[in-house]
């Protein structure tokens, strides 16, 4: 049985194949130093082709204005979520409210989005990222962490290090957000990305976070259901879980969208929505 990273895979070296012409392989090189090649990543020097032909010239145009925003490494993988990222976010934020509240909507936000302030890889405490960020007109911060065919969400390593984060930084912060269980140093460390993801609601009581990622990636339901069942209720609300497959269809329906982001989010799903069926979070 074909898992869904392989079936994403498959999906995505067709078409590089098919939709931009590039039958070559990309490589990619292990931690041992090793080079492999693969048919979904994109040869050297073709890594923006991985940015939709419609926001292509303008997101490198952005890009190259706001010098902080760092390419990641795997970035001419054609399932890199960042990648993935810019191609949903980038043209409906820059679109005006009318289009980035649709987009908020499709992510299940009912809150009218600010055309401004948004941004990707805000940096937070201790240099870490989150991979989109906006607010709504109310002044209401989201928070969205994007995955796309990563197998888990992060883990951290139980060492001391880490146990003083946990201790100084992320315990005092998660007090009142979860329960005591998920505090507890193993769970904590094997659910580390997404609690440090939570723990970003601790300044603001009028802040939200989103988790977005494909419904069909089965892998990653077990760890956020561990997690949001740790949820306080009184903040269960503030976390939205979003669905890449939904969101697209959501944005398809969208009939009052501007004529060309109808035709950005056709292309969106014609390379990321693969025709396989997913399960849903209360499965």
């Amino acid at each position: 049985m074909i898992d869904y990273k392989g079936t994403l895979y498959a999906h995505l070296a067709k078409y590089k194949t098919e939709r931009l012409g590039i039958p070559q392989q990309g490589a990619w090189t292990d931690r041992k130093g090793e080079i492999h090649y693969y048919d979904h990543i994109l040869p050297d020097g073709l890594e923006y082709l991985n940015l939709l032909e419609s926001i292509r010239a303008e997101m490198r145009a952005y890009l190259a204005a706001n010098p902080g925003i760092k390419l990641h490494k795997d970035f001419k993988h054609l399932n890199s979520s960042q990648a993935f990222a810019f191609n949903l976010f980038f043209p409906y934020f820059t679109g005006g409210v009318a289009s980035a509240t649709a987009l908020g909507k499709a992510l299940g936000l009912d809150m009218d989005v600010a055309s401004e302030g948004w941004q990707f890889e805000e940096v937070q405490d201790e240099n870490t990222n989150v991979d989109v960020v906006w607010h709504s007109q109310a002044g209401q911060k989201v928070f969205c962490e994007v995955k796309l065919s990563e197998a888990e969400f992060g883990k951290a390593t139980d060492d001391p290090t880490h146990r003083d984060k946990l201790r100084d930084i992320y315990q005092p912060r998660l007090e009142g957000l979860v329960s005591p269980d998920l505090l507890e140093p193993a769970t904590f460390f094997a659910h580390y990305q997404l609690l440090r993801n939570v723990s970003l609601l601790h300044a603001n009581a009028n802040s939200h976070l989103v988790i977005l990622f494909p419904r069909a990636n089965a892998a990653l339901f077990p760890q956020l259901k561990r997690v949001l069942a740790g949820i306080n209720t009184d903040h269960r609300h503030r976390i939205h879980v979003a669905h890449v497959e939904d969101a697209i269809d959501a944005l398809c329906a969208c009939e009052t969208l501007a004529p060309e982001l109808r035709a950005h989010v056709s292309a969106l799903k014609e390379k990321y929505v693969p025709n396989s069926a997913g399960q849903s979070l209360e499965n």
